[in-house]
């Protein structure tokens, strides 16, 4: 009976330490002394220790010399190199971290402790003169000799609830040269538990969780911090895109109108070597091809320019064969006609559901309704309802006689009478604190009622800068998609003007500087429309910007983007040939 409830009381703080399932006590030894030696968390995206270094893509791409590329292909390849966003995302799992540190206050601890002493005591008692054939003075005293060992375990934990729960084990073996003692060598053993619980200051889980929960909501706020930051990214690589595309096209516009001007040219000299033409009117033509050169040279810059703040985008290598690559983009701007535009009150409907500025909005408010009922809680005095119990043991070897023989006993005897429950006690009581001055209790809660205040308005300004951002971007929108109409019509009418001119020409009734006006004119029309379709396709990612939209569009997965992905998580970069552009 004495060893069923050893077992059952062993079981009970084994319990209460750390219950384990059949499956995992085969690795916890192993589990639980990582814990005291931690291997050091790698940065997001760095290579397994011992495996080689991945290779960059846009590295691998060198030798094709001239890359296709898509406006996915760039989005994903900007997750996977670009150095802000490799950056920036070290700050959410900064956060994480930060929010592990407050749930230490809610673990378990152990604690093990052991002594051994030897002390020697002059006595004031003739009983304690020292037994067997020792000196029985030193310097004309009594004197106790005491050998002692002492050890005691302890296990505490602190509940959400405000409980602090406590199981403290010792055991005290006692050797002495004394002859009054009872037991010699002696073993004292004692259990103590121990609860309390707070009543007012700190009760509650949502007031001991305070720092945890804010820590959470911290993480998430940091996480949608990234979120705005990838998608501004993601904005300014679509912009770049298309930047590079009205680049490249604007430089075929060019190259037609050098074309066309070396066609005058070559026409004119044949009129003027039969005699149809004066010789002014060649160098006119000549002229105006230099200029049209000139003009090639500066486009020519301008799509270098271009790509090399792609390749920026894209890129973490520092060699400077990268700038050697040439870019070919792959999609062309949509027809105006073919793209499906959301009314106002869709398109602020979605934006508030999405947009990352208001969420973050909405954890800082309940971060502050936190603090607000945190603080209420810290006016309150300290109220404490305390309680323990006890089981006590002793034994040892009693001291024999010359007519009593000694008894032996030792550990387990003390274990035993400590298991018996024949010794026992228990206390209950409280604990009352209340200060005599509350005045940095009450400027923390008036301080909560405040920020609480300020974060609501500026919730309510965030919420109002939406609304104007989707109402300006749908302006936008409308807006270049009208220019394409009249720069269409613009172009269309430019076209006739020349073909007509040139038709007066021929007949004689026009000069050549009206036909080189012409033309000049209509590579300007040129430009002007292939930069009204590319500001339309720059007002829809504002406008998707302003939805919070971007990462949808795109299919990126904020999880994945955390978490440093690869291509291979996403789709693949292409290397086909790029299509012929839909004009």
């Amino acid at each position: 009976m004495k060893i069923t409830r050893l077992l059952v009381v062993t079981s009970l703080i084994v319990s209460l330490a750390a219950p384990l399932s059949a499956a995992e006590s085969d690795n916890w030894v192993t589990k639980f002394l990582r814990r005291y030696h931690p291997v050091e968390a790698p940065p997001p995206g760095s290579s397994v220790p011992g495996s080689s270094a991945p290779t960059s893509p846009l590295a691998a791409m060198l030798q094709t010399g001239t890359v296709p590329i898509g406006m996915t292909d760039l989005v994903y390849l900007m997750l996977d190199q670009n150095l802000n966003i490799q950056t920036n995302r070290l700050a959410p799992r900064s956060s994480y971290y930060s929010m592990l540190v407050f749930y230490g206050a809610l673990e378990p601890s152990l604690n093990f402790t052991g002594t051994i002493g030897r002390n020697t005591t002059p006595s004031n008692s003739q009983f304690n003169a020292p037994a067997g054939a020792r000196p029985t003075q030193i310097n004309g005293f009594n004197y106790v000799t005491q050998l002692s060992d002492n050890f005691s375990t302890s296990l505490s934990q602190y509940l959400a609830s405000g409980t602090t729960l406590g199981v403290t084990a010792s055991m005290n073996r006692l050797n002495s040269n004394s002859n009054s003692v009872l037991f010699n060598p002696s073993w004292t053993g004692r259990i103590t538990y121990t609860a309390a619980q707070h009543l007012l200051l700190n009760r509650g889980s949502n007031i001991n969780k305070y720092q945890i929960m804010l820590a959470e909501n911290n993480e998430k706020i940091s996480e949608g911090t990234f979120e705005q930051q990838l998608n501004s990214q993601i904005a300014a690589a679509e912009k770049s895109y298309w930047d590079l595309v009205f680049a490249t096209e604007n430089l075929k516009i060019a190259q037609g109108s050098l074309a066309l001007s070396q066609k005058t040219l070559a026409d004119n000299t044949t009129r003027v070597e039969i005699g149809t033409m004066a010789q002014i009117d060649v160098i006119q033509s000549k002229s105006d091809v230099a200029n049209k050169k000139d003009a090639l040279v500066t486009t020519t810059f301008a799509v270098t320019s271009a790509e090399d703040q792609i390749k920026k985008l894209v890129s973490a290598d520092k060699t400077p064969s990268l700038f050697l690559m040439k870019f070919t983009p792959k999609d062309m701007p949509q027809p105006a006609g073919a793209v499906q535009i959301p009314t106002l009150e869709e398109a602020v409907k979605i934006a508030l559901e999405n947009r990352p500025e208001l969420k973050n909005a909405l954890r800082d408010l309940q971060n502050k309704d936190l603090g607000v009922d945190y603080y209420a809680n810290q006016k309150k005095p300290l109220l404490d309802l305390v309680g323990t119990f006890t089981q006590n043991g002793l034994g040892g070897t009693k001291p024999g006689t010359a007519t009593v023989a000694a008894v032996p006993g030792g550990l387990w005897q003390g274990f035993d009478q400590l298991f018996n429950f024949g010794f026992k006690g228990y206390t209950l009581g409280f604990n009352f604190t209340m200060p005599l001055n509350n005045k940095a209790a009450n400027a923390n809660y008036n301080k909560s009622i405040n920020d609480r205040a300020t974060s609501g308005a500026n919730l309510a300004a965030i919420g109002q800068q939406i609304l104007l951002d989707v109402r300006n971007a749908l302006q936008n929108v409308e807006l270049n998609r009208a220019r394409i109409e009249t720069a269409q019509t613009a172009l269309d009418l430019q076209q006739q003007t020349l073909d007509a001119e040139k038709t007066k020409f021929d007949l004689g009734t026009s000069t050549l500087t009206f036909v080189l006006t012409q033309q000049n004119n209509l590579a300007l029309s040129q430009t002007a429309l292939l930069q009204t379709r590319v500001n339309f396709a720059k007002s829809l990612i504002d406008l998707d910007s302003a939805m919070g939209m971007l990462l949808q569009r795109n299919n990126v997965d904020l999880d994945k983007a955390l978490n440093s992905p690869k291509l291979s998580q996403y789709k693949a970069v292409s290397t086909q040939p790029a299509a012929t552009p839909n004009q």
